[in-house]
């Protein structure tokens, strides 16, 4: 897999189609998993860099434009996209490009928030939902997940062939092994059975770590790439669950903060349960992307993705859970 160094080169030549001057040498950002990014100073000042990843569609990536240039109009803290002179967002040159001002703040370390910035970031999740349930792409909109028990089961066993001669730990292939006997014990529902669910255009990938801070406040929230309409409640749950806020008494803090917009029922929290919990058995995106893609910088998701497979087994676990996030969400 491709690294920064393979196109930090090109970066003079990205800015200037953007009317740039590059004064220093690209730094990579490296905590991105899909894409290569960078900060370059410029004589326009500091610039975010992005290089997509070639599998993104460029209709994908002009969709995430016009979002967050919708969002900015409304107010929402996000990084817009620069416009070369020609009033193009994205270039072409050995892959897809585009360039950010740069947004002063800090990704704050996963358990370190406080009760004051759960309850901001959960605030701060509501007032987007809120406000992209009311853009075009909403109306109408249905869940677009769609799983298969037989395909995910075999892709599991090609993981599970190829993490022993990739030197994986003992604690990987306990996962994997954990993961298989929970995936073939699962009554896999079909997506049919959570079309009830309220769906809308959602940033697709919400937790703590997409969030710039400044002090107590948000400077902006990052990465809207994975875009695509499905059930809110789905995303509020995960990132609950991926900010590491889910078994923690933030979690009333955060549902506290979306509460302030939007009001979930119990039905629909108990139904997007369900599918989070079955989401964790059926999903295989980070072990695939490792062991059969090479993309090694998911490496960090891996612990956390077999602690999840050990709480999702937990019957009991998920009912103190479930009855905590139906009563927060509700209100």
């Amino acid at each position: 897999m491709p690294g920064h160094e393979d196109f930090a080169n090109l970066i003079p030549d990205v800015v200037g189609r953007f009317g740039l001057w590059p004064l220093g040498e690209p730094i990579p950002v490296t905590s991105g998993t899909l894409n290569w990014n960078f900060a370059v100073e410029t004589d326009g000042g500091r610039k975010f860099v992005r290089r997509y990843r070639d599998d993104l569609l460029l209709d994908r990536i002009r969709g995430e434009h016009a979002l967050v240039v919708w969002l900015a109009d409304r107010g929402v803290p996000v990084p817009v996209p620069a416009q070369t002179p020609a009033d193009e967002s994205i270039i072409q040159m050995v892959g897809r490009w585009a360039v950010f001002d740069w947004v002063e703040g800090e990704v704050l370390p996963r358990g370190s928030l406080t009760p004051s910035q759960a309850r901001t970031l959960g605030m701060a999740h509501g007032r987007i939902q809120s406000l992209l349930a009311g853009h075009p792409l909403s109306a109408g909109a249905t869940m677009q997940m769609h799983w298969d028990k037989a395909e995910s089961l075999a892709l599991l066993q090609q993981v599970r062939t190829v993490a022993p001669r990739s030197g994986a730990e003992t604690w990987v292939l306990g996962a994997l092994a954990k993961q298989q006997a929970l995936l073939e014990a699962m009554d896999v529902a079909p997506p049919k059975s959570f079309q009830s669910l309220p769906a809308q255009v959602l940033h697709g990938d919400f937790h703590d770590h997409q969030v710039l801070w400044e002090g107590d406040a948000i400077a902006a929230v990052a990465d809207w790439e994975l875009w695509h309409t499905d059930p809110r409640v789905w995303e509020v749950i995960r990132s609950l669950s991926f900010s590491q806020l889910l078994d923690t008494p933030l979690l009333e803090e955060y549902l506290a903060g979306y509460r302030e917009h939007i009001q979930l029922s119990e039905a629909e929290c108990r139904l997007g349960l369900k599918l989070w919990w079955q989401s964790r058995v059926v999903g295989l995106w980070a072990w695939s992307a490792y062991f059969l893609q090479g993309n090694t910088r998911v490496a960090k998701f891996l612990p956390a993705m077999a602690e999840e497979l050990g709480r999702v087994a937990d019957e009991a676990w998920k009912a103190r859970i479930e009855e905590r996030f139906v009563r927060a969400a509700t209100g």
